[in-house]
Order: structure tokens, then sequence, then C-alpha cells
């Protein structure tokens, strides 16, 4: 019999599907656990998949993610985690990884639904939640970056200080900008903070096998 796993939902930045994401999830598949890269947009339209290294593809990821619903879409996640926690290859724990705007979300959804591990990269408006950290009982990870332009060095301050006590809560800065780990976009890809941030990564993953 096969050995069951971990299961790991990831959503990209803009929570788009786009190249880059799925092939990150293959990466987690790859390294033992069930990944799965959801389509959040399906309220609105079928599997869109977004390039955001052209303009155009950035654009529309934008105004997309301004239609989203907050909590439908954390209603939409919830859904995901029964539909995966039921596979027959899943161990019964779920973790979230997201980026960016994705990044928010899986802190929302570490606050609000209660998986077994959370990971933020460069989470864009944390600090407008933080209100929520209180209720994150799990094992968190953010991953941020010292030179974001889209996160001001004030809010950083604000979520070091509002999560301090959060002892299950790790917060990692990296001398990097936005964006620093992903490889599709080489104006933004920082190798060295990637490789550092996904080793952290999974060893608070591999926790969960």
């Amino acid at each position: 019999m096969a050995r069951k796993c971990p299961a790991i939902v990831l959503l990209s930045d803009l929570v788009v599907l786009d190249p880059w994401i799925k092939k990150t999830a293959d990466i987690f598949a790859k390294n033992g656990y069930l990944a799965c890269a959801p389509d959040l947009y399906w309220h609105s339209r079928s599997a869109f998949v977004a390039d955001k290294t052209k303009e155009v593809g950035y654009l529309q990821g934008v105004n997309s993610y301004s239609k989203l619903d907050q909590d439908t879409t954390l209603g939409d996640i919830e859904c995901v985690f029964n539909t995966i926690k039921s596979h027959s290859g899943c161990n019964g724990k779920i973790a979230i990884l997201g980026f960016s705007e994705g990044g928010t979300l899986s802190f929302l959804t570490a606050a609000r639904l209660n998986p077994d591990a959370a990971i933020a990269y460069y989470a864009t408006h944390i600090h407008d939640h933080l209100q929520e950290g209180k209720h994150i009982n799990c094992q968190t990870i953010l991953h941020m970056g010292k030179n974001d332009h889209y996160i001001t060095k004030e809010n950083t301050q604000k979520i070091h200080a509002a999560l301090i006590g959060k002892f299950n809560i790790a917060i990692y800065q990296y001398q990097a900008g936005h964006g620093f780990a992903n490889s599709k976009n080489l104006e933004i890809f920082n190798p060295e903070a990637r490789a550092l941030s996904f080793q952290r990564t999974f060893d608070l993953l591999d926790s969960l096998k």
C-alpha cells in the first residue's frame, strides 16, 4: 500500500492559475505531498489562466482579483480542504501556502479554517488583518522581502509587533524584493532567498508526514 501523505493547497499571486503555480505544485508533489492549486475564479469564469509576466495578463489578473469576494473565497478554500482531505492518498493533514495576495488568503485561512500548517510568501495585506492573528493556532511561516515595495517598513513593523507573542508564527526576512520566489520573472527572482525560504517551508511541511 502506498504511504499516505499530507496535502498542500497553493494560491498564486493574484490567486490565478498560471504556469508557474502549476510548476510549483509539481515541485511539492514530487517531494511527497498531495498538491492542489485550485481555480478560485470558478464563479465568474472557468479555469482562469493568466500570464502575469505580460502586462495584459497582469492587468487581467488585477481586475479579476479586485472582484473576488473574500468570504466566498475562504468558503471555496474550505471546500477544497474537505475534498482533498477525503482523498485516499491524504494522511489527514493539510497545509495552505500562498504568494502575494494568495499569501494574505493563507494568513486568513490559518486564522479561520484551522489547517495543520500555513505559509505566506510576501503577503501584501496581512497588515489589514492583524486582529486575525490571535486566532492562528497552527505552525505558520511568513516569508518577507526586506526590499518589498508593496509592504512598507511601517507595515512590516506592525506585523512584527502584532504577532511577536505568537510563538507558533515564524517571520523570516530576506535581502530580496516582492516576488522573490517567482522563477518565471527574472527581474524579481532571487534564487538565494527562494532556496532558503523553500528549505524552511519544507522543514515545516515535513513535520506533517
